[in-house]
């Protein structure tokens, strides 16, 4: 049994426009232990997929549909006060920009602490002896000084260190990291994900890397799955992904990057148009006004085919029919 499965999420957005699809049937698995890399450009539902499996999705949002499994129990029909107990001692979330995340007035100590006493039970003396143990272990220098210390006393790096100890600190089974590194240099960005990586082989947690550079899922994710107008297109191992691309969108997400394997004066291939708007999405292939293979046929509703072992895209390119036909049309 998976440790999490996403069957069929839709998360909407009212707006005075009109009804914003921001999931539109989203459906995976993660394995206990496993890391999983979802990518896409802004506005592809990467986020908003996260906060709904956290059940954190405030009005004017809604979850409208699906289910969402975590060791073996529907999140959905879980009450509120039964997902407070699972956020943060069962599913723990590390933030893109820790200093909005971390609040400005208490001291970063109080605030690991928190959730240690609240998750597991720790008087004031024991959390305390506890966040200082757990940042030995993301390595904040004199951490028995620094626990007294504010968020704007601490670098990006450091701050992020804060939130992955904060995030570790109940020995979840599922960290989603919603684009760790982002605001971090590229030093401080590699440093962190070699900690997670660390962090992760020592306490077999899984984890949900969300991220738009392709570069850091290669370095850290086991498996990726690629997201496009609030849905999956693609999914498959690293290897798979990045070695034989099936899907048009996550072939120009590779074309739009440069190689280092590769001789310079390679152009760059960018890819045309926008995202679509999530108030109107297209019949059929959300990508398909901005590929260059499209087809009639990518205006009707696109099934899943299946390549290698999990290597699963949703194109019509892979109907050897519908090829032929479109073929024949020209």
């Amino acid at each position: 049994m998976a440790l999490l499965e996403v069957k069929n999420l839709r998360t909407t957005f009212r707006t005075e426009d009109g009804l914003a699809t921001a999931v539109n049937g989203l459906s995976f698995c993660l394995e206990a232990g496993s890391t999983l890399g979802i990518v896409g450009e802004s506005g592809s539902g990467k986020s908003v997929a996260s906060l709904s499996i956290m059940r954190l999705i405030n009005p004017p949002g809604k979850i409208e549909n699906g289910e969402i499994f975590f060791n073996g129990a529907d999140l959905l029909k879980k009450s509120d006060g039964e997902m407070r107990k699972i956020r943060g001692k069962e599913i723990a979330m590390i933030f893109q920009d820790p200093m909005t995340s971390l609040n400005p007035v208490l001291t970063v100590g109080e605030q690991v602490a928190e959730a240690v006493r609240l998750h597991l039970g720790y008087n004031h003396k024991q959390a305390r002896r506890k966040t200082i143990e757990m940042f030995e272990h993301v390595r904040i220098p004199a951490p028995e000084k620094r626990i007294d210390d504010y968020p704007h006393q601490f670098s990006g790096g450091m701050r992020q260190r804060v939130m992955i100890a904060m995030a570790l600190s109940c020995s979840p089974r599922l960290i989603i990291a919603d684009e760790p590194t982002t605001a971090l240099d590229v030093t401080i960005q590699a440093q962190i994900l070699d900690l997670m990586n660390e962090m992760q082989r020592e306490t077999g947690t899984a984890i949900i890397l969300i991220t738009h550079d392709l570069g850091v899922v290669a370095e850290t994710c086991k498996d990726v799955l690629v997201m496009y107008g609030g849905n999956m297109v693609e999914y498959g191992s690293a290897d798979q992904i990045f070695d034989n691309p099936k899907m048009p969108y996550t072939q120009g997400l590779l074309a739009s990057l440069p190689r280092l394997d590769q001789r310079a004066h390679r152009r760059l291939q960018p890819i045309e148009g926008q995202p679509p708007n999530l108030l109107r999405l297209p019949p059929g292939c959300a990508f398909a006004p901005r590929c260059s293979q499209r087809m009639s046929i990518c205006d009707q509703p696109v099934p899943v085919y299946t390549f290698e072992e999990e290597h699963v895209a949703r194109c019509h390119l892979y109907d050897a029919s519908v090829v032929a036909a479109a073929a024949g049309e020209k």
